[in-house]
């Protein structure tokens, strides 16, 4: 995947109006989440999810994090516009591993994020956020789902793992959501997620997965 294709998609969603508000997901997960937590957000893109968690009557300190910076200036701008103080912005890239130490979040939250990636690499992200999340921490994800309309189109890399024009994409089930996340106890799992953008197509089967330490 390219700067000049996230610069692109990033510069395209910031003129949606879903890209002001807490998404679906978000609004969904927040009861699994513990007052006062601290949310690392990986994938954050115009930041409005975790712009949310860190209002002030949800008792929440974000660290949201994205790979492109004209995002994250997006997310920035947003949070002088609002005045929200108990967040803040990092660029990361996922297929790294990160400078955090462990056992530093309550929370690890991903709203379709980690579906770019080969297994090799999807398995160290994981590792990553079990790493990271203290003792009894949630880790909460929305991802593609093998039910999604664009399955199965370019070229297949590995199984469920697919190239595309610009980008490369995994599509996800429950059971393999599940078995990338193994090393949780499952608190949801299932092929009942929608977004803004897709449920008006009709889309109503992402992944859904909030798990627990």
């Amino acid at each position: 995947m390219t700067d000049t294709f996230w610069h692109d998609l990033s510069t395209r969603y910031s003129k949606e109006d879903w890209a002001k508000v807490p998404s679906i997901f978000a609004q969904e997960v927040k009861t699994y989440l513990p007052v006062g937590a601290r949310i690392l957000e990986l994938g954050c893109g115009q930041g409005q999810d975790g712009l949310w968690f860190a209002e002030k009557e949800n008792e929440m300190s974000v660290l949201a994090t994205d790979l492109e910076p004209s995002a994250l200036e997006n997310a920035k701008a947003m949070k002088a516009e609002r005045g929200i103080g108990t967040i803040e912005f990092e660029q990361l890239d996922l297929a790294q591993p990160s400078r955090f130490e462990d056992e530093t979040f309550d929370v690890v939250y991903s709203h379709l994020a980690l579906h770019y990636f080969d297994k090799k690499t999807t398995d160290q992200i994981f590792s990553e956020i079990y790493r990271v999340l203290r003792p009894e921490g949630i880790v909460a994800f929305l991802v593609n789902s093998v039910n999604d309309p664009e399955y199965k189109t370019g070229n297949e890399i590995e199984p469920d793992y697919f190239e595309t024009a610009g980008t490369k994409k995994r599509y996800f089930s429950a059971s393999t959501a599940h078995e990338f996340a193994k090393n949780f106890n499952v608190i949801v799992c299932d092929e009942n997620g929608e977004t803004y953008k897709d449920s008006a197509k009709g889309v109503h089967s992402l992944v859904r997965f909030v798990g627990k330490k």
